[in-house]
């Protein structure tokens, strides 16, 4: 099962701001989604939220949403791990 991956207009923001090398190793983390949930990356469901789930990249964390359904996932917030939850 192959998902469709989207950037909310934050995160594709966020990502335009990163040092380069964060940015591929967050690009690359983000392009393994496709393959959602047999995915070998650090995944974790938030707890209390509907399909929301994080993925870890260092000190960053990338929150997305998953939309089964529709087979697509949707990245909403890319940050530092201190301010991503808030």
């Amino acid at each position: 099962m192959t998902f469709k991956i989207f950037l909310h207009r934050k995160a594709a923001k966020s990502i335009e701001d990163m040092n380069p090398r964060d940015r591929e190793r967050v690009k690359e983390g983000l392009k393994g989604l496709e393959r959602f949930p047999a995915v070998g990356l650090d995944l974790v469901k938030i707890s209390g939220e509907d399909n929301v789930y994080r993925i870890r990249f260092g000190k960053l964390r990338a929150l997305f949403k998953v939309y089964r359904s529709e087979k697509t996932i949707v990245i909403i917030k890319i940050d530092h791990r201190k301010r991503v939850y808030g």
